[in-house]
């Protein structure tokens, strides 16, 4: 969005600053992994069943009243009626959708925490097996008779145990790793779901909201099974500038509108660039079409931002590798698993690049990974590689209570900019962009 100080990046919270904080998952422990309970997992997602079943029934009896009170009744008190009833329709219906999105997230949440705990019970058994102890930190003990040998047959074994510790370790790191994502996950989609008992009406915006809850919920299972080819939503973007054409256009207005759209031309010159004078051509535009980011362009102007994207992928690719490398070993079997960090908020700034923050301020980005592991000559370790594409997700909108300096045309407030949206002058949009696929050095 283009302004990003004093209010709100994007709209989805207040800050004095931009943010560049990566947000990386809450590490779990070993004992909470092997105490987890998936079966609890299941069975709240069965009581959620039935509370979206009984919304269920509630929805269609209040469309039933809803349909008689249509016929014959009118006046003040039928007004009334009618407007109370379509606010209980609405209410029931996103309560509806947002339970079987619950469900869905603890049914995912309760198969990814199943898997964690596998992989730690094979460790358990790979170490029970060849004498070995874990610790709670997750360490490896070694037999106390291997200590001070040095003899060849001991010196063999010792090598051999290195390598099965190895293969522990890798085990314990993919369930740790794998676990704490399953859980900031689905604790997302929950916190999601958590604020739609704020909705009270099923108007554009929150349909959108309400639907992407669900579509969430329902990519669950590629995102944990490390299917690829979807994206989980980022946070709701705000309201923007409310619904679009409801309002008349003033000679003010038009006014504007004419004066942003001749400035046009003078903005890359004050701005350094030309990706400002686009998105407000395309905001003026008023068709309201998604608009296509090149991000490979974000990631050369803006060197905060592709500072963040190293420091992320690095934060996260020991995990992946593991967990790659963990169910090869389980199935012995190519793997390819796509990973992804979640969306991460960045701010481009004056300072970095004066176009990009006049053309978009603050945004959001996820980047994928895809970990590959293959077998090479028998006996030797296997072959793992890595390549990363980072994803851009952003809303076109303008804050209130602000003004801007807009490059070629001068100080305007946002307000006024926002209106221009709701006379139909113009019109807010989606827009984001794609890296083109990028290798990474793998650490194994």
């Amino acid at each position: 969005m283009p302004s990003v100080y004093d209010e709100a990046p994007d709209g989805r919270r207040k800050v004095a600053e931009p943010v560049h904080e990566r947000h990386f998952a809450k590490p779990v422990t070993l004992q909470q992994i092997r105490s987890c309970d998936p079966e609890a997992f299941h069975r709240a997602a069965e009581e959620w069943d039935k509370v979206g079943t009984a919304l269920g029934s509630a929805r269609y009896l209040a469309v039933d009243v809803l349909s008689t009170l249509q016929e014959g009744w009118s006046g003040d008190a039928a007004d009334l009626g009618r407007r109370v009833l379509s606010d209980l329709l609405d209410e029931l219906s996103i309560a509806e959708q947002e339970m079987e999105a619950a469900r869905l997230t603890l049914v995912n949440a309760a198969a990814g925490l199943a898997l964690a705990r596998r992989w730690v019970f094979e460790a358990d058994d790979l170490a029970h097996a060849n004498d070995l102890t874990i610790k709670d930190d997750g360490d490896i003990g070694y037999p106390a008779w291997l200590s001070g040998s040095n003899d060849p047959e001991s010196l063999g074994e010792s090598r051999r145990l290195a390598a099965v510790a190895g293969d522990i370790r890798n085990l314990l790191t993919a369930a740790k790793k794998y676990a704490a994502d399953v859980s900031n996950t689905a604790g997302q989609e929950l916190d999601r779901i958590d604020d739609a008992v704020a909705y009270r009406h099923l108007d554009d915006w929150t349909k959108r909201v309400v639907s992407e809850d669900l579509a969430a919920a329902r990519a669950l299972p590629k995102v944990f099974g490390g299917e690829g080819g979807v994206l989980l939503p980022p946070d709701p973007y705000d309201r923007g500038a409310g619904d679009y054409n409801t309002e008349s256009p003033t000679d003010k207005d038009h006014k504007l509108a004419a004066t942003l759209g001749a400035g046009i031309a003078a903005m890359p010159f004050a701005a350094g660039g030309t990706h400002a004078s686009a998105n407000m051509a395309h905001y003026l535009s008023g068709t309201g079409e998604p608009l296509d980011l090149n991000v490979e362009d974000m990631l050369k102007d803006i060197p905060d931002f592709q500072q963040s994207v190293n420091t992320t992928l690095d934060g996260n690719l020991s995990g992946w590798e593991a967990e790659a490398l963990a169910e090869y070993r389980r199935t012995g079997k190519p793997v390819a698993l796509v990973q992804q960090t979640g969306w991460q908020p960045m701010s481009a700034t004056p300072d970095s690049s004066k176009d990009w923050f006049y053309a978009v301020g603050s945004f959001h980005y996820n980047t994928e990974a895809k970990v590959e592991v293959k077998p090479t000559s028998p006996g030797a370790p296997p072959e793992v590689t890595v390549t990363y594409r980072t994803n851009v997700r952003d809303r076109y909108n303008w804050d209130n209570g602000k003004s801007t300096d807009v490059p070629g045309v001068g100080r305007v407030t946002d307000q006024d900019i926002q209106r221009l949206h709701r006379t139909g002058l113009a019109r807010e949009f989606d827009m984001g962009g794609n890296q083109q696929d990028q290798e990474q050095e793998a650490l194994t």
